[in-house]
């Protein structure tokens, strides 16, 4: 697929940066969503890249649902369901992605930018951006299981009901981001996070990510349970003898023979 709003790039190797690119707010439309659950499901087949950095062009991560596309839309169309199906589609294929998505956070992540950044595996912000729900001042529903993800009942709640923008301290203060820096130093501090992805066996990384998705919604013990079922898989893989020989040794693993 031809990509329009989306930008893709390899800076150094395993490192993919995605660059929504959408002027002026990065607004999403129809077509924008198909972009990115293409190019991620396009990502999750690369053998070159372990990791990815989601960011914004601008000062804007993203404007959220595009309006001009949303108005005078009514259900009761197949147009409508399958407008539906894509924005569904759209906020999961971050999580579906089999590779990591650090989402960079560079300014306003508004609505349906915020539900976005949701599916990340890791968020960094710079220390002016921030989030906002202003969905029921839209005349639109949709939202609160994203915000509910990363911030408490209450607070998750408030932002809905009043629209009130939560600023980079307080996303820091309810760990909704790992770190706040300068906007810019956000990308290298994105990449800094990336590359100590990248240095590790690939393949290991996508079953840890499968293995994080996977016991999210299960009870402790069953979730633990999964995660051994891939230890077990591990065990005795050219990957695991490699790992542990390293330690003992004490010494960088090197995996480069270890295709599992």
């Amino acid at each position: 697929m031809e990509l329009e709003s989306f930008r893709l790039d390899i800076p150094e190797p395993g490192v993919a940066v995605v660059t929504f690119d959408r002027p002026p707010v990065n607004a999403q439309n129809r077509r924008s969503r198909e972009e990115l659950i293409w190019l991620l499901d396009e990502i999750s087949e690369r053998d070159d890249i372990a990791v990815v950095v989601l960011t914004g062009q601008g000062q804007v991560f993203s404007a959220g649902a595009d309006i001009k596309e949303r108005s005078g839309m009514t259900s009761g169309g197949a147009d409508y369901l399958r407008h539906n199906r894509i924005t569904r589609e759209f906020f999961y294929a971050v999580n579906d992605c089999k590779k990591p998505i650090i989402g960079a956070i560079n300014g306003a992540a508004i609505g349906a930018g915020y539900a976005l950044l949701a599916g990340c595996d890791i968020l960094i912000a710079s220390d002016q951006a921030w989030i906002q729900m202003p969905e029921l001042d839209r005349g639109l529903m949709g939202g609160a299981k994203f915000l509910e993800k990363h911030l408490p009942r209450a607070v998750a709640r408030m932002l809905f009901f009043t629209s009130r923008k939560l600023d980079a301290a307080h996303m820091a203060q309810y760990g909704l981001v790992v770190d706040l820096v300068p906007p810019d130093q956000l990308l290298e501090a994105a990449l800094s996070l990336a590359r100590d992805i990248a240095r590790k066996h690939w393949p290991a990384v996508q079953k840890a990510k499968a293995a994080f998705n996977a016991a999210e919604d299960l009870p402790y013990r069953d979730g633990y349970r999964f995660e051994q079922t891939i230890t077990a898989e591990l065990a005795g893989s050219a990957y695991t003898v490699e790992a542990q020989r390293a330690f003992l040794e004490k010494r960088p693993a090197d995996y480069s023979q270890a295709a599992t």
